[in-house]
């Protein structure tokens, strides 16, 4: 079969934003060919189409966000080249449908790959007997283009440019805002080269991680099998098969504020964060043991006595009620059931009456039937046994478990290649290995679940979408995932029990605490080394609202104070506040800050009026409002976030308010 020619690119689309805008358009099209020294820009998107069109080649070209991007692409190819979808009926349903493959592909059609959760992955189009593959870059690269130029070092750095104006396709482009434009598609270019300079060419970061591990270890497909194959009697285990079972036991990072440190001030403190907290767990220098091959299943209030060798590693299925030691951290989550938050670590399995604000070890059911808050758990080995530490367990039984051989040492040979390119390079080179270090773990857990959403043209001419359920992708092999991410949270909350007088709050690999270094407990430290802390900042004021909601003062890094590290324009740095807030974007924390810092910003503006101009209203009202930094808390409201919203030819970018609820 003849080889196909394919030619790669990075590209980038400028939109049109003004006041009331029913319809958005592409007025700036640019891309550069890799490994060439040209960027072409054109005025629409239509311009951009022609070029690829005329090729005659298969062409991969590279937008940074497609979630973006894309909506211009499909109302383009849906109204404009009136594109059929590559799609075929999979039931008598309207939108139950099944992307046809892409050498079935016919001709002036397309399809495209968006998960149920709204990731965009590529979208698809057959053309003249070739194919156009437009990829979404920021799944290969997860950084902005700005840290991208940063950390790869490229040649040329993300500009910026006043987005608001007058323009529309075809319109004239000023020599600024072209410089601008290819600015961007340089950055992407650049790393994109290196990427591929490297071999690193599969569609996300993740993909390309599995397939350098299965290079380096070529054993290790063997220890992985499929355990959706492995069936078990769903009446037994209450799982249809053992990938069923033991995903029940996968959760993510730690992330907890300590009862009763919500909305307290805090005047010293030091950050910790683990080197590489899932490669050192997954190297053999933790003592890590991972399950490999098939499980074998037992049943009955028993854990097989040769389970504490360390040639295995086992899950546990258990029923109990339970109850946080004193002056112990919880562990414990439980999703799926409305009588507990999904997010909340749980101090006991009773049951929250939220008009009496009283806990209960009963309950009334839809029918009236009275039940017992009697929970049932499937736990990793290094779960169950941290719960034990940190619990006392009421009514305990074991329900029944599963067990595999175990292996130390699997992911050695790929990580210790990655730590050492890591430990001596720059640069490029640096930023990639760190990439493949972090980026392994989460394959492990992935999942069958292939839903997707399928686009729908909409009455006023945006593009809708409508999901449609699909379960047939190979799944990452669980009870490693699962074990990865056990082992990590142990570490965490093992180091942070140590430290419970002083402990504030955690995050997956870091831990806050509230006192002197001469205080902490039981932190190995060393600014490289597997399974070590790093000081990474001291602080002289903190307010922790929530998980993943504070601010901290930072006046030293890595134990240097901050007054003696040079910034990036080459002056010394001033303390700063951090600010972390899930869902507040950087332009709100700014508008915060400067209003914190109000005497300085009305400074600021009175010199600068036409960085004033460039403000909204609501920020420029924000911003007339003098604020204290403990206005940090529930209730805050700060203007600056901007949500995506579909309108007719693709996506616009609407300015909003972030509220802190």
């Amino acid at each position: 079969m003849r080889k196909r020619k394919t030619r790669y690119y990075a590209a980038d689309f400028e939109t049109t934003v003004y006041a009331g805008q029913e319809y958005t358009e592409v007025w700036s099209a640019a891309c550069a060919e890799l490994f060439s020294d040209d960027v072409y820009v054109y005025h629409s998107i239509g311009e951009l189409w022609d070029y690829f069109r005329k090729l005659e080649c298969d062409i991969i070209c590279y937008f940074h966000n497609l979630k973006f991007d894309g909506t211009f692409w499909l109302s383009y190819l849906i109204d404009v080249l009136s594109f059929e979808q590559a799609y075929t009926p999979n039931s008598e349903f309207k939108f139950d449908v099944k992307a046809i493959k892409k050498m079935q592909m016919e001709n002036n059609t397309f399809n495209y790959v968006i998960s149920d959760r709204g990731g965009w992955y590529v979208i698809r189009i057959k053309y003249r007997d070739h194919y156009i593959e437009l990829r979404d870059s920021l799944k290969l690269l997860p950084f902005s283009l700005k840290e991208i130029g940063h950390a790869f070092k490229t040649k040329h750095q993300k500009l910026e440019m006043e987005y608001t104006g007058f323009r529309y396709a075809g319109c004239d482009i000023t020599p600024e805002e072209m410089e601008y434009i290819k600015n961007d598609v340089y950055v992407l270019k650049e790393a994109l080269e290196i990427m591929y300079q490297q071999g690193h060419t599969e569609l996300t970061i993740g993909a390309c991680c599995l397939k350098e591990f299965l290079a380096i270890n070529k054993s290790a497909k063997e220890y992985m099998p499929d355990l959706v194959k492995f069936e078990i009697d769903p009446n037994l285990y209450g799982a249809k098969n053992a990938d069923d079972y033991i995903r029940k036991s996968y959760k993510g990072g730690w992330c907890y504020v300590k009862k009763g440190c919500e909305n307290v001030v805090y005047h010293k403190g030091l950050v910790y964060d683990v080197n590489s907290l899932y490669p050192s767990q997954m190297h053999s220098e933790s003592g890590s043991v991972y399950p490999i091959g098939y499980p074998y299943f037992w049943k009955g209030n028993f854990i097989p006595e040769w389970l504490d060798d360390k040639n295995y590693y086992y899950f546990v299925r258990i029923r109990t009620r339970f109850y946080l030691k004193k002056d112990h951290l919880p562990t414990i989550q439980i999703k799926g059931d409305y009588h507990y938050r999904a997010t909340e670590w749980l101090q006991t399995s009773d049951v929250l009456n939220k008009v009496t604000g009283k806990y209960h070890s009963g309950y009334y059911d839809f029918d009236g039937n009275y039940q017992e808050a009697r929970v049932t758990l499937t736990l990793t080995q290094t779960d169950f046994k941290l719960l034990q530490d940190h619990y006392y367990l009421v009514d305990f039984e074991i329900l029944d478990g599963c067990y595999f051989m175990g292996i130390s040492g699997l992911f050695d040979e790929y990580i210790d290649k990655y730590a050492e390119i890591k430990r001596n390079s720059k640069g490029a080179i640096r930023t990639l290995s760190k990439m493949y270090l972090n980026n392994l773990y989460g394959k492990m857990a992935a999942s069958s679940n292939s839903s997707f959403k399928y686009a729908i043209k909409k009455e006023d001419g945006s593009i809708g979408f409508v999901e449609v359920l699909e379960f047939d992708k190979k799944p990452g092999y669980i009870a490693i995932g699962s074990a990865i991410t056990s082992y990590a949270r142990n570490f965490t909350i093992r180091h942070a029990q140590m430290n419970y007088k002083n402990f504030i709050y955690a995050d997956t690999d870091s831990l806050h605490l509230s006192c002197d270094k001469s205080e902490v407990i039981g932190i190995a430290e060393d600014p490289v080394k597997f399974n070590h802390w790093k000081n990474e900042t001291t602080w002289d004021w903190a307010k922790f609202v929530r998980q993943k909601t504070y601010v901290e003062h930072v006046i030293a890094e890595d134990g240097i104070p901050v007054e003696q590290i040079k910034g990036e324009d080459g002056k010394p740095k001033k303390p700063y506040y951090s600010i972390r807030c899930a869902g507040m974007p950087d332009a709100s924390k700014n508008l915060f800050l400067q209003s914190v810092d109000f005497k300085n910003t009305q400074k600021y503006y009175k010199e600068h009026p036409e960085e004033w101009k460039k403000l909204s209203q609501e920020s420029k009202d924000f911003l007339m409002v003098k604020r204290k930094i403990d206005d940090f808390k529930i209730g805050l409201k700060v203007p600056g976030k901007l949500l995506p919203k579909r309108i007719r030819g693709g996506t616009i970018l609407v300015e909003t308010t972030y509220e802190m609820r």
